[in-house]
């Protein structure tokens, strides 16, 4: 991610609607599963600013992991000193099994090496662990949101159902999120493509997808994709703008 970019995470992640829906899913994900525990030792992998280290103390301890500098002054600002900074595909500081729940929320797709990564989720995730993982889907989707947030690539359901049984893993809840407003996001990025190609090589750096919008027209956004939360937690959706997984490490 562009090293100015934490700044704008730091002053979004905490009203902008699409991280307070994405946070409410998730987290309701999680206490469907966890059912009341209270006593888990937890990992938030990439954890970035550090906002869902707050949430996800809820559940026990937590320990956040995240590469970049910038990451681990923000968390510090938060008053959160359980954080290290690791390569998250070569986590040696951990041993084998040590923790309940290991989460990496939309973090993968950001290092090249997404296997090692997954491995290592795995690794230090206790035997009957919990491994949550969401990541942005469908390639075609792919914008300057994309560039300027250094991603690697955008996923197909099938691409991270395989790494994470390939890495030892049974899947417990897939699904898409953000599928209510997935007719919009694909008419605009279908829109945009089509522009670019016609206006030729870009004469500006890649802009991000998050703006501070109007709290009426903020609120609306959060009340359309929380809606979903139902849906995510049972039957789950068939396409959206991010994929989910829960995943319990083999025995």
């Amino acid at each position: 991610m562009e090293r100015s970019y934490y700044q704008e995470y730091f002053f979004f992640e905490q009203d902008n609607w699409w991280f307070v829906s994405r946070r409410h899913i998730l987290f309701s994900v999680l206490r469907k599963a966890l059912r009341g525990r209270r006593d888990l030792h937890l990992l938030d992998a990439g954890c970035g600013t550090g906002i869902n280290l707050d949430y996800l103390a809820e559940f026990g301890q937590v320990t956040g992991a995240d590469f970049a500098d910038e990451a681990i002054d923000f968390c510090r600002r938060r008053g959160r000193g359980d954080v290290r900074q690791v390569d998250l595909r070569r986590m040696d500081g951990w041993a084998d099994g040590e923790f309940d729940v290991v989460t990496a929320l939309d973090v993968i797709e950001h290092i090249d090496d997404d296997r090692a990564v997954v491995r290592e989720l795995v690794r230090v995730a206790k035997p009957g662990g919990l491994i949550l993982v969401t990541v942005p889907a469908f390639p075609q989707l792919w914008s300057e949101h994309d560039e300027i947030n250094h991603h690697q690539r955008r996923y197909r359901a099938q691409e991270i159902r395989a790494l994470l049984t390939g890495a030892g893993c049974e899947l417990l809840r897939t699904t898409y999120l953000n599928t209510f407003l997935f007719p919009l996001a694909w008419g605009v990025r279908t829109w945009q493509q089509f522009r670019d190609r016609l206006a030729g090589p870009r004469d500006h750096p890649p802009r991000t997808d998050f703006v501070d919008y109007h709290p009426v027209v903020n609120g609306l956004l959060t009340a359309v994709f929380t809606a979903e939360t139902p849906l995510v937690t049972t039957i789950g959706l068939p396409f959206g703008l991010s994929y989910l997984a829960l995943a319990r490490k083999r025995v």
